[in-house]
């Protein structure tokens, strides 16, 4: 249930949950069997593992809590240009800190 309210994939997997005064801090890391789609060349790669980053976008506010995502992202060398790569995370806005239908549910 936790996952479906705040919109969070089923190959995704919840480690830690931090509840502070005024906010939520929810870890969230994709299951080792999920493929990751590179955002260079946009195709899955099951090989070619680099290291990992954490990126953090904000969530809607919930049980009076700002809530905040910190999601590990994966980083995989591309077999196409040897360049290494940070996975695309479809639910995940690129470069902003906010979930992409986070200002939809916001007016919902």
């Amino acid at each position: 249930m936790e996952k479906e309210i705040f919109h969070i994939p089923k190959d995704y997997t919840i480690e830690k949950r931090e509840f502070k005064e005024t906010e939520l801090h929810m870890h969230i890391r994709p299951h080792k069997r999920k493929s990751a789609v590179c955002s260079g060349c946009g195709s899955v790669h099951k090989e070619g593992y680099h290291s990992s980053l954490v990126v953090i976008a904000r969530d809607l506010p919930s049980i009076g809590r700002k809530v905040y995502l910190h999601v590990t992202k994966r980083k995989y060398r591309c077999p196409v240009d040897g360049r290494i790569y940070v996975e695309h995370v479809d639910w995940l806005k690129k470069r902003e800190d906010t979930l992409p239908d986070f200002a939809k549910r916001l007016l919902d």
